[in-house]
């Protein structure tokens, strides 16, 4: 995932602060707070269950995720002017995901599971950490090839970066998150990353929150003006609609 900052010190960025550059509100104080324990919580998590959260969350996406995603695409097959064939024909399906780092749920195995299923998949390239820009896999030998940046961010696709307007092209998109809420309000690592990229959704396109089981909690968490809700929640045991998600789920599925 796009990471601005260390995460092993709960150091973030400017864009955690107001929009006019001053002292951050009590929702954004409230918010690094939880972060930090959060950040602290991962430090503790198995390599066992590392690696079969990461089996275990690809399963859910193949279960769960994709055939909502599929329903709506059949729909908008059935509408088309060139039939089913055409569309077939067509496009190749496209999702956006991330390349997970340590302490979040392995992402590797879903990955597959997207190019398995022939999905083009869209993967965040930071450049300088602000810019929002993506590279693209369209076969599991891409995944063989991803180019490991070290620290703390995440390993990037081979090849020059789209634009972030590219994100327009996917139905699907998985981001992750520190916590994510039953409203929908995701907290994320504090640089604004996916905020400046999901402008670029379609209002089809499905987002789906990445987290640990533990970290999708009932009580509402702290949240800003420019923060933008999932619909979703994907964890390695079960996928949740959120509030948001339920709100607006004949836009996405059926």
């Amino acid at each position: 995932m796009p990471v601005e900052n260390d995460p092993s010190t709960g150091r973030m960025g400017a864009s955690a602060q107001t929009p006019h550059g001053g002292v951050m509100d009590q929702n954004g104080s409230c918010k690094n707070a939880l972060r930090k324990r959060r950040l602290s919580e991962r430090h503790h998590i198995s390599d066992d269950r590392l690696s079969k959260a990461g089996r275990n969350l690809a399963v859910q996406l193949l279960e769960s995720v994709l055939p909502m995603v599929a329903s709506k695409e059949d729909d908008r097959m059935d509408a088309s002017d060139h039939g089913r064939e055409g569309a077939v024909l067509g496009d190749i399906p496209r999702a956006a995901a991330f390349s997970s780092i340590r302490g979040e749920v392995p992402t590797d195995d879903l990955l597959k599971t997207l190019l398995d299923c022939g999905y083009q998949v869209l993967i965040p390239k930071l450049g300088t950490g602000l810019e929002v820009g993506w590279g693209l896999m369209s076969g599991p030998t891409d995944l063989s090839r991803m180019e490991t940046i070290g620290g703390w961010r995440p390993d990037e696709p081979e090849g020059v970066s789209l634009p972030a307007e590219s994100l327009a092209g996917a139905r699907l998109i998985l981001v992750p998150a520190l916590s994510i809420d039953t409203l929908g309000t995701r907290l994320g690592r504090g640089g604004g990353w996916y905020d400046r990229a999901l402008v670029n959704r379609t209002d089809g396109a499905l987002v789906v929150g990445i987290c640990w089981e533990e970290e999708l909690v009932t009580d509402p968490l702290p949240h800003l003006p420019h923060d933008l809700p999932v619909d979703a929640v994907l964890t390695p045991t079960g996928f949740t609609l959120t509030a948001a998600g339920r709100s607006r789920r004949a836009a996405f599925g059926s």
